[in-house]
């Protein structure tokens, strides 16, 4: 039997969408508000989904990927902070960082807007 995702898991995956969604924003040289006023919502609203305080929606995911000409899937990947991780620093202590599942899902870095 699967297991099913829990809250932490979908707070996780929102995080990374955000992180894979601003690093494709950044490479395509396009800015946080461009993508709030395609998706039609607000700044305050975009930022919060960046910030990892309100989860993406489907539809959201979706014109997202849309607008960055990027599959869902490469929004969901959690690999890609771990490529773009040049060094082996290792994580000490009882932190995230250091039981790896953060830089599995991508999520060993802090948001910035």
């Amino acid at each position: 039997m699967n297991i099913p995702m829990t809250k932490d898991d979908e707070k996780q995956l929102s995080a990374t969408i955000a992180f894979n969604v601003r690093v494709m924003l950044a490479a395509r040289n396009e800015t946080q508000a461009a993508l709030a006023d395609a998706l039609g919502l607000k700044k305050p609203a975009m930022s919060m989904k960046m910030s990892g305080k309100t989860n993406w929606s489907v539809i959201d995911l979706v014109n997202a990927s849309l607008f960055l000409n990027a599959s869902v899937e490469s929004l969901l990947n959690g690999d890609l902070m771990y490529q773009l991780q040049g060094d082996n620093r290792k994580a000490t202590g009882d932190t995230p960082m250091a039981s790896g599942k953060l830089l599995r899902l991508g999520l060993n870095q802090r948001p910035s807007d």
